[in-house]
């Protein structure tokens, strides 16, 4: 059991307290690791899933999560594949003989992989995030898809 708790205010300071006592009670040994500074991942998160939204308006994709499917196995999978050998050999191994639409299936809500599909942005460092990103506004913009009030916002 591994929590993950961004303390921010005064409530979540005591929300992990709380929550260390209580794992602490239950199994007399806890590994606490921590760290300063803000998690970037809920504001990549929250940008991506505006990306995702600006595509499903602007585009023949289909839905926000037909669109995430998309930018998962078309721009995470082979920033992936090419900067992690152990994911590359993985995927290869596993996933690549499998039909397209198999493959992106699997990069949404499945029974194998639970709500979040196949994971690919989450195993992303900052490097990785920045080049997804990048990737998605470089193929979607050149079809016509404006995303500039989007990463405005987010540079402030």
């Amino acid at each position: 059991m591994t929590d993950k708790i961004s303390v921010n205010s005064s409530s979540k300071l005591a929300e992990a307290i709380n929550a260390l006592t209580a794992m602490y009670r239950q199994s007399k040994f806890v590994v606490v690791s921590m760290r300063p500074g803000k998690d970037r991942t809920l504001d990549q998160n929250a940008l991506w899933f505006a990306l995702y939204q600006r595509i499903a308006q602007m585009t023949p994709i289909g839905d926000v999560e037909d669109a995430r499917r998309y930018c998962k196995l078309h721009f995470g999978v082979p920033i992936m594949r090419s900067s992690d050998a152990d994911f590359r050999d993985g995927w290869n191994r596993m996933f690549l003989h499998l039909q397209y639409e198999q493959k992106l299936e699997l990069m949404g809500p499945c029974s194998i992989f639970g709500p979040d599909g196949f994971p690919v942005t989450r195993l992303f460092n900052r490097a990785q995030g920045i080049a997804y990103t990048d990737r998605i506004v470089s193929e979607f913009s050149s079809k016509g898809v404006v995303f500039t009030d989007l990463l405005g916002e987010q540079a402030a």
